[in-house]
């Protein structure tokens, strides 16, 4: 009798556990493989604004860019490609505004990140980009400071922390945030969007290849 109570309770159990398992969430265990491909995330598009050395403006397109803390300062990292006149001014100056791109910069991303400042004007190309389209530069209020684009996002007054670090093909400039800027009210209310320009939305359109670079 005890026996086949057991017995009884034994396969009520076994099925008890067999509903849980079929009807709870499992671990799916599998192998893994080495890739030397990294992982295709979406990330902010900024442009770095720097002085040349006569005192006119130079642009990129920066996506090495990361805030790394905010107390006592906050601080941003940024990946600085070595063979750039921006890199050149940025080392010099050891500043640099960081501008949050939007929709409405598209039209320059290829004029920022695909031409050398050593070789054309952006600050004049930026204001005859096209026949529909033209981007006056503003100032920040200072004349050591560069000027930047219109509609931006946000502005980021930059300057380095510490030394420069060699990362490569890549320097590592740790920076101190000293002001942040938002474009006025009145400006936002008069806009259709202020979202800022991602690296998703720039594959999509064909403007940028999935290692980052400009697209021929």
């Amino acid at each position: 009798m005890y026996a086949a109570n057991t017995r009884r309770s034994l396969l009520r159990f076994t099925l008890l556990l067999g509903v849980w398992a079929c009807s709870s969430p499992r671990a799916v265990a599998h192998a893994f493989q080495p890739t030397s491909v990294p992982p295709l995330v979406d990330v902010p598009v900024w442009s770095m604004a720097t002085l040349n050395g006569d005192g006119t403006t130079n642009f990129n397109i920066l996506t090495y860019a990361t805030p790394v803390s905010i107390r006592p300062d906050r601080l941003y990292s940024l990946g600085l490609y070595k063979e750039t006149l921006s890199y050149q001014n940025f080392c010099r100056d050891r500043k640099c505004v960081l501008q949050l791109l939007t929709a409405e910069h598209i039209p320059l991303v290829r004029l920022l990140g695909g031409r050398s400042g050593r070789d054309v004007d952006k600050e004049r190309e930026c204001a005859t980009i096209s026949d529909d389209v033209a981007f006056g530069l503003q100032e920040l209020g200072s004349s050591d400071l560069p000027k930047v684009l219109p509609g931006c996002a946000c502005y980021l007054r930059l300057s380095a922390s510490g030394d420069i670090v060699d990362g490569g093909s890549h320097d590592i400039a740790i920076c101190k945030v000293d002001e942040m800027l938002l474009p006025s009210q009145d400006y936002v209310a008069n806009t259709s969007s202020v979202d800022y320009l991602s690296t998703g939305r720039l594959r999509e359109l064909g403007i940028i290849t999935e290692q980052g670079r400009i697209a021929d």
